[in-house]
């Protein structure tokens, strides 16, 4: 019985390792549901609050992956990925921003592009039907907040318009996991990443369930869909405005995949 276990245990691994690939491109481009929760601070006045007061409520935005895995054991495999969280509303309340009293019915608009590189090694290739892989991934974050309309400051009222840019590279640890359901086409994979230091944190964290046609034999397609979750916590100091950001975005994505 013992020999027999062994045996199959070996198969097992045996299959997997054929499987395992030696090189592939794979990519996808989609749609996320994103909801927004969490404040904005102009110099240290009172914050106000992104869903509540500024009136930023669930938007559709579109974000993009592509990966290359390649067989040479000490260079690093390479991700890119894009995503745009973005919203536009009318204030539903009065908040200060530039030193200036904001009424309900102002214009406001946040954008939050990020732009990530990771560089990654696989742990487990596809070994009893599960990868990991780790690395470092650089996230530039390219962002924007303005707002227009009737303001108020020392007892005037006037039509007043700002528009703060910022930008920031960070450094974040990178982790995923796959499992590929066995005799099926299912994968069920999660990704990690994030740092936290001084008072900035960025936490990237998704979990999705995909489907690849394997009828093509080159080229195949495939479905994912999922469900992410962001939080972006910048200082002021680090992005060398005078506005801090305390924001989350969440909720569920999905999109078409090709691999090669």
């Amino acid at each position: 019985m013992k020999k027999l276990l062994t045996i199959a245990a070996m198969t097992a691994m045996m299959t997997t390792a054929a499987n395992a690939d030696i090189m592939r491109i794979e990519g996808a481009v989609g749609a996320w549901q994103t909801s927004p929760t969490g404040t904005i601070e102009y110099d240290n006045v009172p914050s106000f609050n992104i869903a509540d007061t500024a009136g930023f409520d669930t938007s559709t935005n579109m974000y993009a992956w592509v990966y290359l895995k390649h067989p040479i054991p000490i260079v690093p495999n390479v991700r890119l990925e894009y995503v745009d969280p973005n919203f536009d509303a009318s204030t539903n309340a009065t908040l200060s921003y530039g030193g200036y009293e904001f009424g309900a019915g102002a214009s406001n608009a946040l954008s939050l592009k990020q732009y990530d590189a990771v560089l990654y090694y696989n742990i487990l290739d596809n070994t009893l039907w599960s990868t990991i892989d780790l690395g470092l991934d650089v996230k530039y974050i390219d962002g924007n907040y303005n707002i227009s309309g009737s303001a108020t400051a020392s007892g005037s009222t006037e039509h007043k318009s700002f528009s703060q840019d910022f930008s920031l590279v960070m450094p974040l640890a990178y982790a995923r996991a796959r499992v590929q359901i066995p005799v099926t086409n299912i994968g069920i994979e999660t990704v990690v990443r994030g740092i936290t230091y001084s008072d900035n944190t960025v936490i990237d964290a998704e979990i999705k369930i995909d489907y690849t046609m394997d009828f093509i034999p080159v080229v195949q397609p495939g479905l994912e869909l999922g469900y992410r979750y962001q939080q972006v916590k910048l200082d002021a100091s680090s992005i060398n405005v005078p506005v801090s950001f305390d924001t989350t975005f969440s909720g569920v994505y999905a999109g078409i995949m090709v691999r090669f």
